[in-house]
């Protein structure tokens, strides 16, 4: 190569998926249901927008009380303020109970971390979890990267993450992937397909209450527009004989 020129080095910008996860969790409320690969971007895009919509509530908040790192309770915070209603509820609800599971796991006698007696052989590589160690998502119960969410949380945020953070939020968008899912499961089988398509995740969130609610600025590509009909243009039927042939 010539001295002086100078090689540009491509970096990978594009964001990790969480198809997988999401897969995993289709399974678990609709064992028979698939999902078409238009409609597995859009949720893959419908859980980043998520985190970090939570996690901007939970910065701001750590701002504001002059902390410099963030906490499973900015999270929580940020959860009630973001989500409406019943969402915020099951999910507060669902982030702690994540969480203390997690805590229980790793804590004194818990059988988690790299110090139990299936991590005690060979020493671990650099960078790498040693043998026999148990992943911090199996810990919590869940299916969604908790190490992903933390490495995405340090990156994005600039600060230092507590332990349960990852944690919380994962459970949160566990639980708000998991409902969209079943909504647009339910849509699939009433209208007798196999897959799920764009068109049903659209009628699951506009057919809810809340999660047009938060989702009402959102335009999901496919999907179509809700089948309204107005009264102006239903045909009239007669008081009198309601058998009578219907005009326009």
């Amino acid at each position: 190569m010539p001295r002086g020129k100078r090689v540009r080095v491509k970096r990978n910008t594009k964001r990790p998926a969480l198809s997988v996860y999401i897969y995993k969790v289709l399974k678990q409320v609709h064992p028979d249901t698939g999902i078409s690969t238009q409609a597995m971007a859009i949720m893959n895009d419908f859980c980043y927008d998520m985190m970090w919509k939570i996690c901007a509530e939970g910065v701001e908040l750590a701002q504001i009380n002059n902390k410099a790192s963030i906490t499973s309770r900015e999270i929580q915070t940020g959860v009630r303020l973001f989500l409406p209603g019943e969402l915020a509820k099951h999910a507060v609800s669902e982030g702690t109970k994540a969480v203390t599971k997690f805590n229980c796991a790793t804590g004194p006698g818990g059988g988690g971390g790299f110090g139990t007696p299936a991590a005690a052989g060979p020493k671990a590589v650099k960078g790498r979890a040693p043998r026999g160690s148990v992943s911090r998502s199996s810990r919590a119960g869940l299916q969604f990267p908790v190490g992903r969410i933390h490495r995405l949380l340090k990156e994005k945020t600039k600060m230092r993450v507590g332990a349960g953070t990852p944690v919380y939020l994962a459970a949160v968008l566990e639980y708000l992937c998991a409902e969209v899912l079943e909504l647009a499961g339910n849509a699939a089988r009433d209208n007798k397909k196999a897959r799920i398509i764009p068109r049903h995740i659209m009628l699951a969130v506009r057919n809810d209450e809340e999660l047009n609610k938060l989702l009402q600025c959102m335009v999901i590509p496919g999907g179509g527009v809700i089948p309204n009909i107005h009264a102006v243009l239903l045909p009239k039927v007669s008081k009198g004989d309601p058998d009578a042939s219907q005009e326009f």
